[in-house]
C-alpha cells in the first residue's frame, strides 16, 4: 500500500465515522427506535405519518388549553425537532380533540380515548415516594393502591396515558437531588410499550 492508498483509506474512514455521529444525531440519542420513545399528543402515535406530515407549526402546542403540548429539541434528534411531544410536567391531557382539530396537515389523526392510547403509565419503585397521590387523582381508575407494598400499581387495560398521575407525583421535586427530572409515575409511549412487546 502506497502513501495515497493509504490517504485515502484514512478519509474514508474519517468520513464513516463523521457519517455516523451525523445519522446518530439525526435520530436522537436512543439511534433508530428514538421517535418511539417520544410521548405525542392524541392521534400522533403514527410516527411515520407524523414526521412525515408535520410542517413544526406550532398550533397544536398554543391551542392546547392544558398546556402540556412542548416541541421536542435538536438533543431529540434532528429528525424531531420542533415536532410535538407531551410533557406531564406542564399539564395533562384531557383529550378535548383541539391539537387535532387545528392540525393543518393530519399530522395528527383521529383519536378516540376510549379505546386508543397516548401510552401508559409505569411506576418506578424505587423513586415513589408512597404519598399516594397518584391514586385517587387517575379519572380512569388505572391506578391502584398496594397496601403490602405501599405501591400504586397500574391496570395497563385502564390506563389511556392522560398524565394525570405525572402531572400530580411529586417525587421528581423533592425526591430527586441528582438533576433527573422524570417523576415515580411516568407515561411510556405507546409505540415504546409495543416495541417492548408490551400492551
Amino acid at each position: 500500500m502506497d502513501r495515497r492508498e493509504l490517504l485515502c483509506a484514512a478519509a474514508g474512514a474519517a468520513a464513516l465515522f463523521a457519517g455516523g455521529g451525523v445519522l446518530r444525531a439525526w435520530a436522537g440519542p436512543s439511534g433508530s427506535g428514538s421517535s418511539a420513545q417520544l410521548l405525542r399528543p392524541p392521534g400522533g402515535q403514527d410516527e411515520n405519518r407524523l414526521l412525515g406530515a408535520c410542517v413544526r407549526c406550532g398550533r397544536c402546542r398554543s391551542v392546547c388549553p392544558a398546556q402540556c403540548i412542548a416541541v421536542a429539541h435538536v438533543e431529540d434528534g434532528l429528525v424531531n425537532a420542533r415536532t410535538p411531544k407531551l410533557d406531564f410536567t406542564r399539564g395533562a391531557c384531557d383529550f378535548c380533540g383541539k391539537c387535532v382539530e387545528v392540525c393543518p396537515t393530519a399530522a395528527l389523526g383521529a383519536f378516540d380515548p376510549a379505546c386508543d392510547k397516548i401510552g401508559c403509565a409505569v411506576v418506578d419503585e424505587a423513586a415513589c415516594m408512597q404519598c399516594g397521590k397518584c391514586v385517587p387523582a387517575c379519572p380512569y381508575a388505572a391506578l391502584n393502591w398496594d397496601g403490602e407494598r405501599g405501591l400504586p400499581v397500574v391496570d395497563a387495560a385502564a390506563c389511556n396515558g392522560c398524565g394525570v398521575c405525572e402531572n400530580v407525583c411529586p417525587s421528581a421535586s423533592y425526591g430527586y437531588y441528582d438533576g433527573a427530572a422524570r417523576r415515580a409515575v411516568a407515561v411510556a409511549p405507546i409505540n415504546a410499550l409495543m416495541k417492548g412487546g408490551a400492551q
